[in-house]
């Protein structure tokens, strides 16, 4: 992962409010600065091999395929966004110290918040209609299984950031194992990564 992320030194520790708005500013400028592009072409086998064959450099990463780098680009605005949020205390109950996050798919908690009274864990996604379902299922679950092994938590809560377009299926949907266990109170945050990066400039 170290590789293939050039930004790992200003997100692979965690940061106060401070250090997050200078890192994810970095990261804002290599998205800006990109000079990726997908030429028209209507040949579709052309497009599959370019989109998920050929390595390119995409803002922050380099040597991944436009397929693998846009997955993760778009799963690290939603955590940028979703940390913002945090920091400027809009779940009043979560005051964090410093937020942990596991940019360019790393292994473990999306999001690891520390607090005064212990860390807080979550999760992060952006995901289409068609699979949003399945993919708050599996941070619900995760992060369930996490109260069971973790003993310091805050208040047993827990934070889900997910993409602010796909509110309306996440409102409706219910979780059986979360209804099963009122003890822990997950945050569903909708955070919007359209407007994470300022392009105005550009």
């Amino acid at each position: 992962m170290q590789k293939t992320f050039a930004l790992i030194e200003s997100f692979n520790k965690p940061l106060d409010k401070t250090a997050f708005f200078e890192a994810k500013e970095k990261y804002c400028t290599s998205i800006r600065t990109s000079s990726f592009s997908m030429l028209e072409n209507t040949n579709l086998i052309e497009l599959i091999e370019t989109i998920k064959r050929t390595l390119s450099q995409i803002g922050p990463y380099k040597d991944l395929t436009p397929f693998e780098a846009l997955n993760r680009i778009g799963s690290d605005l939603v955590l940028l966004a979703g940390a913002e949020k945090i920091f400027n205390n809009e779940i009043p109950s979560i005051k964090p110290k410093t937020i942990l996050l596991n940019m360019g798919n790393k292994a473990g908690y999306d999001v690891i918040i520390e607090t005064d009274k212990g860390k807080v864990y979550g999760e992060a996604f952006n995901a289409a209609k068609s699979f949003c379902k399945v993919k708050m299922r599996e941070s619900i679950n995760k992060l369930l299984e996490s109260s069971k092994s973790e003993e310091r938590y805050s208040q047993k809560q827990r934070v889900i950031f997910y993409n602010e377009d796909i509110t309306d299926i996440i409102e409706a949907y219910t979780n059986k194992k979360e209804k099963a266990t009122p003890g822990v109170i997950i945050h569903k945050i909708p955070c919007n990564y359209k407007e994470v990066v300022d392009f105005k400039d550009r």
